[in-house]
């Protein structure tokens, strides 16, 4: 078998497939993922922000709210809920609203981060809004991937990585940490 070059990796070629075949299914398996990327991106971001920003422009714990519910109810608002109603509004509504116009994708992602973290930014603070921007920028690839095959298949995409998102940080990482929640 000879070495070729291609434009197009071959993983890539497996997963275009696979997406064509099983669009749920790798949408799901795609927005997992991504999910996992964006805790990582923003624990680091959010590592980054709070030794240059001075403690009173961090802005109110947007998990404070959290603390007086229930697990159940905050797996409920948190892992099935929000994500849902949020990627409608910072991923889906934003980015087609951004296609329908020509926009390039990057320009369609950007907006989508913009919108996400400004949304956060009002609810949580500066360090919030900066954090979940870049979590934003994420879940806004994550819609764009498998878009292709259909708004559902990208809506289900963003909306499983902001899932995973806020279950890994909200009961894996946020118990570490004390006072987190």
């Amino acid at each position: 078998m000879e070495n070729r070059i291609t434009p197009v990796p071959p993983r890539l070629v497996t997963w275009r497939g696979s997406l064509e075949r099983r669009p749920y299914c790798s949408a799901a398996a795609l927005g997992a993922c991504l999910g996992i990327l964006s805790v990582c991106c923003a624990l680091l971001v959010l590592g980054v922000l709070l030794q240059w920003l001075p403690p009173e422009q961090w802005g109110e714990s947007a998990a404070s709210g959290l603390a007086r519910l229930s697990q159940g109810m905050v797996f409920f608002l948190t892992v099935l809920y929000a994500p849902v109603i949020e990627s409608f509004i910072a991923q889906l509504v934003p980015i087609e609203l951004a296609r329908r116009l020509g926009a390039h994708p990057a320009v369609c992602v950007l907006l989508s981060g913009l919108v996400f973290g400004y949304g956060h930014y009002s609810n949580g603070g500066l360090a919030h809004g900066i954090t979940t921007f870049f979590s934003g920028l994420v879940f806004g690839s994550a819609y764009l991937a498998p878009r292709r095959v259909g708004v559902s298949a990208g809506f289900l995409a963003a909306s499983s990585a902001h899932a995973v998102h806020n279950l890994l940080l909200l009961f894996v990482i946020a118990p570490l940490l004390p006072g987190a929640l």
